[in-house]
């Protein structure tokens, strides 16, 4: 992930407008509305899409140039205030399978031949806008100062806000704002950044970059809509970026995405940072002579080194033994030994198999969930433990049966519990850390 200050750069923004939105269903294509937004006056309106926009203008460049021609007049500049940058995903426009689908169209006066130009860029910000209930929008006016703006459809939130911090170069803005506005690695792929970067403020053919997240990568990449100068026009209203972030309409591309895996998927995704942990980590697939028949054994050592499996682990054992991440991922998901987030010292199993059950296991599973102020999978706040439900640990003769780290506690009752984890916790004084 990014490392930039995004915290920083976000509290040096500046509210300047805020709205909310109601959902609605697409009929047929159509959001049936369009959003103007005017930079002079800090205002969003939203306004209908009519029928007679249907018929006769269709959609994508016909919406754009409909809409363009209610703002302009014979004297209209390119860098005339009421020059608007329009941008449009027609009805059929509402794909993310790959990139290059679901094209956005953009207009504006050109500042190459002082007359209406359009051209379209792939990415995924044209459906974002879609599924987001809007079938067009149109960007008026000039800021006062460097500002973004955000839509985001999982808050249904429009703003305006001054943001003097973050860059102006496209793909570093891009970065930033990608990290900014996502929840987690995973939620990156619902963003998209519209930008122009610095030289469309010295230049009149400058282009406007719409990214989108390349999860192989990892990194945000970009589109460009590349005709007449679009770019030159967004800077000279002083926008420094466009926001969007979807509703989860993206499609998943990775096991860890699964609806099954969900369930396992980190709320983290845990990197190693330091060098000589990434050392140790190829000192093991070393160990294990780069065979990919060691894979598990392999995870079993960074297991037990870091107490989870970071994401570096998993990529540095793709790299160096050709196992697919996906099959990487399976096994680490699969198997209860493994975790792809960090575990507390001491790993608390609780075996829920039909004999621990019928024995009372779910009272003996709520009282280490009350008396460590924790839930099922979760780590105490100090590291020192984690709660875990398994299926089973193989000795249904001592139902209920409880494992701590490596030892096997059997006939466990819940009034037992506190019992347990301060006996616990005087012998790991005395040995210090284990591991599952």
């Amino acid at each position: 992930m990014p490392t930039r200050d995004t915290d920083r750069m976000r509290a040096a923004h500046r509210l300047l407008f805020e709205t909310t939105y109601e959902p609605v269903e697409l009929d047929r294509g159509y959001a049936g509305r369009w959003m103007r937004i005017d930079l002079a006056r800090n205002e969003v309106a939203l306004r209908p899409v009519t029928e007679q926009m249907k018929d006769l203008w269709t959609g994508g460049k016909g919406f754009d140039l409909w809409i363009t021609l209610q703002e302009i007049s014979a004297e209209t500049k390119w860098d005339s205030p009421e020059n608007p940058i329009c941008m449009c995903s027609g009805p059929l426009g509402g794909t993310t399978s790959f990139p290059g689908s679901g094209k956005t169209l953009v207009t504006s006066v050109s500042p190459l031949t002082g007359i209406m130009v359009d051209c379209n860029v792939g990415g995924f910000f044209g459906p974002f806008l879609k599924f987001a209930g809007f079938d067009a929008l149109a960007i008026v006016g000039k800021a006062a100062a460097e500002t973004i703006v955000t839509i985001d459809a999982t808050t249904r939130r429009i703003t305006i806000e001054e943001a003097p911090l973050e860059s102006v170069d496209s793909h570093v803005v891009a970065e930033e704002l990608t990290e900014m506005y996502a929840d987690d690695e995973l939620d990156m792929r619902n963003i998209a950044v519209v930008s122009a970067g610095r030289a469309a403020e010295h230049t009149r053919m400058g282009v406007l970059n719409f990214s989108f997240w390349d999860w192989r990568r990892r990194v945000p990449r970009l589109k460009q809509a590349g005709r007449g100068g679009v770019g030159t026009v967004f800077r000279d209203k002083r926008l420094k970026a466009l926001v969007i972030k979807n509703r989860g309409i993206t499609p998943a591309w990775r096991i860890a995405e699964n609806k099954v895996a969900s369930r396992t998927t980190p709320k983290r995704v845990s990197q190693l940072t330091c060098p000589n942990e990434v050392e140790e980590v190829r000192g093991i697939v070393r160990k294990w002579n780069g065979d990919s028949e060691f894979v598990i054994e392999m995870l079993q050592d960074v297991q037990e080194r870091f107490r989870h499996i970071p994401k570096t682990a998993l990529d540095e054992i793709c790299l160096e033994t050709g196992v697919p991440a996906a099959y990487l991922y399976h096994i680490a998901t699969f198997y209860k030994a493994f975790s792809l987030e960090p575990r507390g010292e001491t790993v608390i199993q609780v075996c829920m198999g039909t004999a621990c059950h019928v024995k009372g296991s779910a009272l003996v599973l709520a009282g280490f969930e009350r008396e460590l102020g924790i839930k099922a999978g979760e780590t105490t706040a100090d590291g020192k433990y984690s709660i875990e439900p398994v299926a089973c640990l193989g000795a249904c003769s001592l139902a209920p049966v409880v494992k701590f780290g490596a030892e096997i506690v059997g006939n466990v009752k819940a009034r037992d519990v506190a019992r347990l984890i301060k006996r616990r916790a005087a012998r790991k004084a005395e040995e210090g850390p284990d591991h599952v």
